[in-house]
């Protein structure tokens, strides 16, 4: 998974392809929800999607600090393994958060400066690129409210913590969502996240360590490198503009499970049309990382604004074929 600008390149790509198949419609808003809730790192987004009325009400409280190490597992209908990965997520008492995890070897992040904007963290090109403005802090829950949500459905103990699930499903989608929430750390931070499918394939976002306490500041705010503040201006068309776009070398034999062999790929050009950061949101890793790795290969023509070249994002996609590899 998970980054903002993935998100909003999908969600420009969904809306496309609804505007030429009116029943599409009603799938693109499902998955529009669905790409805010997965993306990000899945967290502050989605809370304020579905508690917005409560968010302006509730008392001041502060912010718990801790970090939480989340393993990712996707299983086929048969309860197989497909893929797993692991992240770590630090949080500060100051509302400020850092999702951490491994991309083909490198360390990519999500940086929540509350107030101050989202950012992508990128070690493989050293750079820390801004995504958005908005970063007005997660809202907080207690054990009250969320027993009193409508989509409350059970409490599990999850590493000695009561968790509350919350039950979804999004019109549209063949997948059931729960999310668990945990009033000692805020009530806003999903805890343990699981899609479970029609067909009987799962997603797992399940914790496997807490502790409790403040972040050490290096693991908060990651390695100095240098930052972007600049907002990259949208383009659709960007892999019409590409120069180089070289194949990645995806397994022989890959078996998804049933999960699907289109990887989409988000990335960021600077102004000579090299790539900044990329990213996808697939959770099956041995597909994702040789394309991410692949499109920080590729090379654009420059994206030109008001007369002058200007850092871009656009979206990548590729398909896997049996043996074949397949690039529309």
């Amino acid at each position: 998974m998970p980054d903002l600008f993935a998100f909003l390149i999908r969600l420009n790509y969904l809306t496309r392809r609804a505007s030429r198949d009116k029943s599409a419609v009603m799938q693109v808003s499902s998955q529009i929800l669905f790409q805010i809730i997965r993306h990000v790192a899945g967290v502050c987004a989605f809370i304020t999607l579905l508690y917005i009325p409560e968010i302006g009400a509730q008392q001041e409280r502060a912010y718990p600090a801790f970090t939480i190490t989340i393993q990712t597992t996707a299983y086929d209908a048969r309860g197989a393994v497909i893929s797993t990965s692991t992240a770590t997520r630090y949080d500060s008492a100051n509302g400020d958060w850092r999702y951490l995890r491994n991309v083909g070897g490198f360390e990519m992040a999500t940086l929540y400066r509350r107030g101050r904007g989202v950012y992508n963290s990128d070690s493989r090109t050293q750079l820390i690129l801004k995504v958005t403005d908005h970063a007005p802090g997660c809202p907080l829950r207690t054990a009250e409210q969320l027993r009193s949500d409508p989509k409350f459905v059970r409490t599990e103990i999850i590493l000695g913590f009561e968790a509350y699930f919350l039950r979804q499903r999004f019109p549209g989608i063949d997948y059931v969502m729960e999310t668990s929430f945990v009033p000692e750390f805020g009530g806003g931070t999903p805890f343990k996240r699981v899609y479970i499918y029609d067909d009987g394939r799962k997603v797992v976002e399940q914790p496997i360590g807490v502790v409790i306490g403040e972040p050490f500041a290096a693991d908060l705010h990651g390695p100095d490198f240098r930052v972007i503040e600049q907002l990259p201006v949208f383009d659709k068309e960007l892999k019409a503009k590409a120069i180089s776009q070289p194949d990645p070398a995806f397994p022989q034999d890959a078996d998804t499970g049933g999960f699907g062999n289109t990887v989409f790929v988000s990335v960021v050009i600077n102004e000579d049309g090299r790539v900044l950061t990329a990213g996808s949101n697939t959770p099956i890793t041995f597909l994702a990382d040789p394309a991410v790795a692949a499109a920080y290969e590729a090379t654009f023509k420059p994206v030109i604004c008001n007369g002058k070249a200007v850092i871009a994002r656009g979206l990548l996609r590729y398909k896997f074929v049996s043996t074949q590899l397949a690039k529309n």
